[in-house]
């Protein structure tokens, strides 16, 4: 299960749902909070997700700000949902996924929920993330620098990267991840 959210954009609701339900093919529950239509389904294919949204900016002519989540379970996803309201509202217009979001525009004033958010049942520590950075990524220099087994690091990566979809070992994900740290 995963959500998207179009903000302001209350007035489509009937013909966004349509589209939706004739594309995508699944069960849609929609939500209006506020003039944002929120909607819930069952769906892989996140740029197959993106270029519908495009359409609907290019059949409304109006400029479109969304966010797409990713697939997880229902509590998991009322946290992102709530992450994904205050972050459209710090975005330019555009389709975003978290990763996208937060790359977007590094400089938000919530870095700590957030961080909170993507390190939630991971058992993995700031301080961890800083140390793995400093090392370069590099496995075996960290692991010894931390007094870890090696197989313990990659449990700890291999858990991180399962629970919250941030690879530390990707560049770009462990540069999230410590500017959510450096930043707060």
């Amino acid at each position: 299960m995963k959500f998207i959210i179009i903000k302001n954009c209350k007035e489509y609701e009937n013909e966004i749902t349509d589209i939706f339900k004739q594309l995508v093919l699944s069960k849609i529950n929609v939500k209006i909070v506020g003039n944002d239509y929120i909607a819930y389904l069952n769906y892989e294919n996140n740029q197959e997700l993106k270029d519908i949204i495009y359409a609907f900016e290019n059949s409304f002519m109006t400029s479109i700000y969304a966010y797409i989540s990713s697939d997880k379970e229902e509590d998991r996803l009322i946290e992102e949902e709530k992450i994904a309201i205050k972050l459209l509202d710090s975005l330019k217009p555009g389709v975003y996924t978290l990763k996208e979001a937060l790359l977007s525009n590094p400089r938000i004033n919530f870095q700590s929920e957030i961080l909170n958010y993507i390190l939630k049942s991971t058992n993995i520590s700031e301080e961890f993330i800083k140390e793995f950075v400093k090392y370069d990524l590099n496995v075996s220099l960290a692991s010894k620098s931390m007094f870890i087994h090696r197989n313990t690091m990659m449990y700890k990566l291999d858990k991180l990267k399962a629970e919250s979809g941030f690879d530390l070992r990707s560049f770009k994900d462990a540069y999230i991840l410590y500017m959510l740290i450096s930043t707060k």
